[in-house]
């Protein structure tokens, strides 16, 4: 039977009374006595938010990343070090150089940052590569890598392999974590950068449709046009997922969307 869950959210971009905040995203997962991480954030607030939460994180059972950026994986080092994980779970293409690009700045790097890399080098006997859909805990499993329904759109992508950003990446590295839970899946959201629509039927076919109660986190709508939010909001509906927590890389036009055309829903 599913145990309950309870998730804290250590970093975030909107800070609370307790919490400080950054652009990033790394939230504590707890259920039937397991204890996972699932991202760490940029790193910068990772100590002062367990501290003013009065959290520790060891001990822990395990640490996912979601994908390879700085902003999910900012905090690893001190992560590791706070809470000594069993393991460490990611796709492999997490590790690969990353930058982006866009009409207004010049390409920067936002991979993973020298320390997490280092941390990892020190930690190799403990790593899981994700690229298949992969179970944590018993409880907890990830997606792997996420197939997508349409090809990469080269013309609107600003993520690429390269500092002179010729290779767009095609981030297979993204991946979500899902929940067991009694009233249904809880899904943990990186950034979904494979879009919500192919995250949920991911999730779908790995368990055999069952029903998802509820959405957790980043859900990279931050530029997304009408047609792209109508499309995720009808793929939350579709799933009937009765509970939204959208944060970190949504935006808050896009969680305002999903709170009028969801509005049972959004919490």
């Amino acid at each position: 039977m599913a145990s309950p869950v309870k998730i804290t959210l250590l970093a975030d971009n909107t800070a609370s009374l307790e919490t400080l905040a950054e652009h990033g995203l790394s939230m504590l997962i707890e259920s039937g006595g397991r204890r996972v991480l699932f991202d760490t954030g940029q790193g910068k607030v990772l100590r002062h938010n367990l501290d003013a939460l009065g959290i520790s994180l060891a001990p822990l059972d395990a640490i996912v990343l979601s994908h390879g950026h700085y902003d999910h994986t900012g905090g690893l080092a001190d992560a590791i070090e706070f809470g000594l994980p069993d393991a460490i779970y990611f796709h492999p293409a997490a590790v690969a150089p990353k930058f982006v690009s866009t009409r207004a700045a010049q390409p920067r790097s936002i991979g993973m940052p020298p320390s997490a890399l280092d941390a990892l080098s020190r930690f190799r006997g403990r790593i899981v590569h994700t690229s298949h859909p992969t179970e944590i805990v018993p409880g907890i499993w990830c997606t792997g890598e996420i197939p997508r329904s349409q090809p990469l759109d080269d013309a609107r992508n600003i993520f690429f392999l390269d500092s002179q950003c010729k290779q767009p990446d095609p981030l297979a590295d993204d991946q979500a974590l899902v929940i067991q839970t009694p009233r249904g899946l809880v899904v943990a959201a990186g950034c979904t950068h494979s879009g919500v629509e192919d995250t949920l039927a991911q999730i779908n076919r790995v368990s055999g449709c069952k029903p998802i109660h509820a959405v957790i986190g980043g859900l990279h709508l931050g530029d997304a046009s009408a047609d792209q939010l109508d499309s995720a909001a009808r793929a939350i509906r579709n799933a009937q997922c009765e509970f939204i927590a959208a944060c970190h890389c949504t935006s808050l036009a896009a969680q305002a969307y999903l709170r009028n055309h969801l509005p049972e829903r959004n919490r």
